[in-house]
This record gives structure tokens, sequence and C-alpha cells, in this order.
């Protein structure tokens, strides 16, 4: 937990406040988004659901044999057992997931699915430079699945960084990565708050985990969720805006968080297919292919390294 305060107290120290969205995954946050994925406002999940299904022999087949998988952020788990079985025996499957409780819970009922696929679940927080829990070899077909457009959540010169991470630290040969795409402002907006108020939950939860685990005592009721779309950034921005003057106490230390004041929560970028083979080539990656769904909300890639040719 000192790395989940030291960065609370530097964020609401913050003249712009900010806290990272990662902190929203704790197993009640993870539990959370998976109501909004099922949420009829939020297209993603879904959209990018049956891009996989309408394509997975494709996609397995650009994965090519003995695969050993690798997904960081892996949540629910559930879209990569859309094409698992289409795979050439793969090698092996490792979910990656902040939280660790989560993903083992999760990947025990997915073993029952998928009982010829050894499957090695990981606590594992993919934003720090730490070291890896699992040894790599660089010899096999080390493939990296990056859906839900996570993406987007990297600044773009963070998600440059990241790409290239995956070469230099996950010795990836290629990655299956789900982008969404820019399209109209009230389709964007309305994903990211629903009418059920399940994302203002969502969003509220890191505020939750501040107080269950720092020893916080912020009242959840004097902020408001807010969805904002940053035309200029081509991005969606969460945010928590205060209600009221609120004086918190964290782990001893006070902030003040002034009326109608903002602590950004987290950035979701939209990107064209062409901003996105931008953005993949800086990082030393080519886009194999492409796959858009009819309505052109959301594309699933995959990139190779640019010297695979």
């Amino acid at each position: 937990m000192k790395s989940f305060l030291q960065e609370v107290s530097r964020g609401l120290s913050k003249k712009n406040k900010k806290l990272s969205s990662k902190w929203f995954y704790d197993f009640h946050g993870s539990k959370l988004f998976e109501e909004i994925t099922k949420l009829k406002e939020y297209y993603p999940t879904r959209t990018e659901r049956k891009i996989l299904k309408d394509n997975k022999i494709e996609i397995a087949d650009k994965i090519g044999k003995k695969a050993v998988l690798i997904e960081p952020g892996a949540g629910d788990i559930k879209k990569i057992g859309i094409f698992l079985s289409n795979l050439d025996k793969p090698k092996k499957y490792i979910p990656l997931d902040i939280s660790k409780d989560y993903i083992t819970k999760i990947s025990k009922s997915f073993k029952k699915k998928f009982p010829k696929v050894t499957i090695i679940p990981k606590g594992y927080d993919f934003s720090k430079n730490n070291k890896l829990p699992f040894k790599i070899n660089s010899s096999e077909n080390i493939t990296i699945f990056f859906p839900g457009s996570t993406i987007g959540n990297f600044e773009k010169k963070d998600a440059v960084k990241f790409l290239k991470m995956l070469k230099s630290k996950f010795k990836a040969k290629k990655i299956i990565i789900g982008v969404d795409l820019v399209k109209d402002i009230p389709t964007l907006i309305s994903a990211y708050d629903d009418k059920k108020g399940i994302t203002a939950k969502f969003n509220k939860n890191i505020l939750q985990r501040i107080n269950t685990e720092l020893g916080g005592d912020i009242n959840l009721n004097s902020y408001k969720h807010l969805a904002i779309y940053n035309k200029p950034k081509k991005r969606i921005e969460m945010r928590l805006k205060s209600k009221k003057n609120n004086n918190i106490k964290i782990n001893g230390s006070k902030f003040l968080i002034k009326k109608n004041e903002e602590i950004h929560t987290e950035n979701s970028h939209k990107y064209t297919i062409r901003s996105f083979k931008n953005l993949t080539s800086e990082a030393g990656w080519r886009i194999k292919k492409t796959w858009v769904d009819d309505k052109k909300l959301f594309s699933v890639h995959c990139l190779h390294l640019d010297k695979l040719g």
C-alpha cells in the first residue's frame, strides 16, 4: 500500500489534482467494471467481442503455432476465450492484473473451460517498471493480447513507451490490440456516464479504496462524477467534482479539495486508423491486419515487429 499512499498524496497535493485510474481496480472495482461492460450505453466491450468472434479464425492464424499468450490488465479474461480454442497448440496463457485476488479467482473457472491450456494468473502492475513475475523465453512465439482499448488510458508518449516495453521486456513478437475509434460526442459521453450510475460508482470507488485502505475520511456523496470529451486531445476525461469545500484526512495527512475543484481520474484516448498507425510506427511496430465493425465504432489490430517484415 506504500505506492498507493504515495501516489494519492502526490496527486492530491497538485494544483491540478489527479489520481491514477489503475487504482479503480480492487476486487469491488473489477466487479463494477464487469457491470459497466454489460450496459447498453457501453458499446466498446460488445463491439470488440463481435469483432473477435467474427474474425477468430483469422486472428488465430495471425497469432500462429505454439503461442505464449500474455494479457496485461486481463480483467475478467472473457475475450481471449473467444478465440483460444481456435489456436494451434498454444503453450500457455498468462493473465496479469493489478488485483491478484480477482485474477486468481476468475482464472479458476476459466481453467475448467480450457483444461488443455496451461493458465498462469499473476498479480502485476504493468504501469510500473517492476520485474516480471514469470520467466520469459525470447525464442518462443510470445503474443500480447491487449483488448478493451486500454491503450487509450495512456498519454500518447506513455502509450509509445508501453508498446516499446512490450518488445524489450516481454520480448513480444506480435500484439493483438483493441482500439476505440473517434466518433460522435454524445455516443462517447453516454458510454462513460450511464443512466444507471454504474460508471459513477466505479469512478468513486477510488475514493472508497482511499477510505478503506489508507484510513481516509472522504464523504463520497460530496463528489459528482463527470465525463467530459476533450476535443483537441480526442479523449474522454473522467473527473470527480467537489460539491463543497472538503477537508479530508488520509493516513494522518490533511488535504483541502475546494468547492467545484475537480480530481482527474482517467483518460480514454480515441484514435483514427491513421493516428493509431502513426503511434505504433513510432514505437517500432507495424500493423499487419486491422478488423473494424460495420458501424466503425471500434477496431482490433494485429501488430508485428517492424523487423519481421
